[in-house]
């Protein structure tokens, strides 16, 4: 079901570029021109994330001081015929509207086409807001501790292990798809464009292309048939990333990356080898996620996740 709400650009409203924030962590505006001024009630606030298939806004309904997130989908997936056949954000709501699960992100069931300042009509897809970072930020900055990272390893581990369930392969894990509230108190997995499902026919026969290319499985760059074992293979170089602070392949360009991660002659470098505080249990949990061979990984997130939680029960 869609619906089509008319621009309201004719109406004054002052937008952030950012989310900028003051001394007292509270957040301030910065007037700036963004693509839409509203999608349905909701105001555009501030852009809080892009990727390949649109951008993310921050929005508000002032009427019940209610806020969401909003994806618009970038015109390119309209414009161009093949890609607009692909219907990601079709697919991202026909699998993950009716989740329910508290590392799940939740949204709605419905696209809202809506005139942006061009009057090009957009596709949007309204989600929970997740006020936050994902992540890539606590990658960079290294200011978790090892407990706090093994108890994040963890909610994502549940997410995960709902997610392939209930036979949907995410296809497209990686850090900046996992979101945290600013407290960590929220742990979200979003973004399922590309994701199929056992019990959609509609995804179950999509083709298997797209992905990000350094957090793909071996099967996946090869284009072959996937499983759940992919996505533990993709997870499991996100937690390299995690708890090291880089990624497991050196090279210098992608397509360097692409072929060490496929080489079997390419070894894995110990974690512990980058963080001496990595215990000997959880390098060999996270370089059994990255076993070129799925049939000698896990073959569940159920397994992997039992291993986590041996972790964090141990004192670390």
């Amino acid at each position: 079901m869609k619906r089509l709400f008319r621009g309201k650009d004719d109406q004054r409203v002052d937008h952030e570029e950012g989310v900028q924030e003051d001394g007292n962590g509270q957040q301030t505006g910065v007037q700036s021109d963004l693509e839409l001024s509203h999608v349905g009630p909701y105001e555009i606030i501030a852009p809080i994330g892009s990727g390949g298939m649109g951008t993310v806004y921050k929005a508000i309904d002032r009427s019940r001081d209610a806020s969401v997130a909003v994806k618009v989908l970038d015109r390119r997936y309209d414009l161009d015929k093949k890609r607009r056949k692909r219907d990601y954000l079709g697919r991202e709501i026909l699998i993950a509207s009716a989740l329910n699960h508290p590392n799940i992100i939740r949204m709605s069931n419905q696209i809202v086409e809506q005139e942006d300042r061009n009057g090009n009509v957009r596709r949007c897809l309204i989600m929970e807001l997740v006020d936050g970072h994902n992540l890539r930020r606590f990658i960079e900055n290294r200011e978790l501790s090892m407990r706090q990272m093994v108890d994040l390893a963890i909610q994502l581990c549940q997410g995960l292990d709902f997610l392939h369930q209930h036979g949907i392969v995410h296809r497209d894990i990686k850090p900046e798809n996992f979101l945290f509230s600013r407290d960590l108190s929220k742990v979200k997995i979003v973004d399922f464009g590309l994701s199929k499902s056992d019990s959609s026919w509609r995804t179950r026969w999509f083709k298997e292309g797209g992905g990000t290319r350094r957090y793909m499985s071996p099967e996946q760059l090869a284009k072959k048939s996937l499983d759940a074992r992919s996505d533990i293979f993709s997870f499991g170089l996100t937690l390299y990333e995690l708890f090291t602070g880089r990624h497991p392949c050196p090279g210098p360009g992608a397509n360097d990356i692409m072929r060490q991660l496929r080489d079997s002659r390419f070894r894995f470098d110990l974690p512990s080898k980058h963080n001496p505080e990595i215990p000997p249990h959880l390098d060999r949990i996270i370089l059994k996620c990255l076993r070129r061979n799925p049939n000698k990984r896990y073959q569940s997130v159920t397994e992997l996740l039992l291993d986590l939680q041996r972790v964090a029960e141990a004192r670390i």
